[in-house]
């Protein structure tokens, strides 16, 4: 949804994090339908260069392997995830745990720079500024050299990182508590962009404002927003708007990015079998204060009515498409809200492109 909120290819979307097992030894690149659920197949031949897709690894072989498959498939964009800090990441000795062993996430960028060897594909590695007690700039810039140093057989501006501006604690905090609790050092990463000129770098952390995301720009090659834009989408039409000038007239109406969705949604199910609960997951931020609450709880409910019992895997396990229970919903959602503005004479958020400030409503 986000790509037709913002069609311009100004941004860079990311896929959640997959392990690189699940190609080197699932072979989850034979299962279409499969790796359909964590890679976006369908935009790779008119989006690649704005997809990354994230890895995560412990091995350089799996990683390689990964790559390769990837590479195969048309993806443009590697990651490889230093930054995690989950426990049952950690168990598996990849996200934010490899930082302290910054050899063994050299051997694994190699392994993904040769994977990606004669392609097109960038590899990027996002990591935190530090890790437990390992903060110091001494510490940050031994585990960027030896990425640095290893890679030296590609060109260097080839490598990216992406700095998140805390540091990660591996006990004590959880993965949602490490996104706020440790405080923000941005000026780590700028430190870190003069010590290694020829190497891109990305903030990432606390960013949530276009003023931020212009200052950050003057300094860094990019800018990295994740909570903000998964909580309101409608952010990157304001990115647009301000930072890139895209004028108003041609930004995306609410309505048209809607039933878009909705069309490729259907698409999706059709070919992919992508459940219906997933595929309601990113319309939960699509309109904004009462109107919004009452949409995601109507959508959940519609879509666990619409659930059936199969006897086959062809056989649909839902009795209505996907797009004719969200345009009902979104109905349903449009008279409540216009029954509580009425009832308690409320000024109410509607869905609103941030960067017109116009109000649209989004109604089928």
């Amino acid at each position: 949804m986000t790509r037709l909120i913002s069609p311009f290819g100004n941004h860079q979307l990311w896929t959640e994090m997959i392990h690189a097992n699940a190609f080197a030894r699932g072979h989850i690149h034979k299962d279409p339908r499969k790796l359909a659920q964590h890679v976006p197949l369908r935009e790779l031949n008119d989006f690649g260069p704005g997809i990354v897709v994230q890895i995560g690894s412990s091995s350089p072989d799996d990683a390689y392997e990964a790559v390769r498959q990837l590479v195969k498939l048309g993806v443009r964009n590697i990651n490889l995830n230093c930054g995690c800090p989950s426990r049952n990441v950690q168990m598996g000795s990849f996200g934010a745990v490899l930082m302290k062993t910054p050899q063994t996430t050299a051997n694994i960028v190699d392994a993904m720079c040769l994977a990606a060897r004669g392609s097109s594909c960038r590899i990027s590695v996002k990591c935190r500024i530090g890790v437990d007690e390992h903060d110091s700039v001494e510490f940050l810039q031994r585990f960027i050299s030896a990425i640095v140093e290893r890679t030296r057989h590609v060109d260097e501006s080839s490598i990216g990182i992406i700095l998140h501006a805390r540091k990660a604690w591996l006990q004590g905090l959880s993965p949602k508590e490490n996104r706020t609790i440790p405080e923000l050092n941005y000026e780590r990463v700028y430190e870190m962009l003069r010590a290694f000129k020829t190497t891109s770098f990305i903030v990432n952390g606390g960013i949530d404002s276009v003023e931020s995301v212009a200052k950050h720009l003057d300094t860094a090659d990019g800018v990295m927003m994740g909570r903000k834009i998964q909580e309101d989408p409608w952010f990157l039409s304001k990115l647009d708007h301000h930072i890139y000038g895209i004028s108003t007239e041609k930004l995306p109406r609410p309505l048209d990015v809607l039933q878009q969705y909705v069309r490729f949604a259907d698409q999706m199910h059709n070919d992919h079998g992508s459940r219906y609960s997933v595929l309601g997951r990113p319309l939960f931020a699509f309109f904004q204060g009462r109107k919004g609450r009452a949409l995601r709880a109507n959508l959940t409910q519609a879509i666990a009515k619409a659930k059936t019992p199969r006897s086959t895997r062809q056989e649909s396990r839902y009795s209505a498409p996907f797009s004719e229970i969200v345009l009902e919903t979104v109905k349903k959602a449009n008279a409540e809200h216009m029954y509580c503005r009425s009832s308690q004479r409320e000024t109410l958020p509607m869905a609103t492109s941030q960067s017109s400030g116009k109000q649209m409503t989004a109604c089928a």
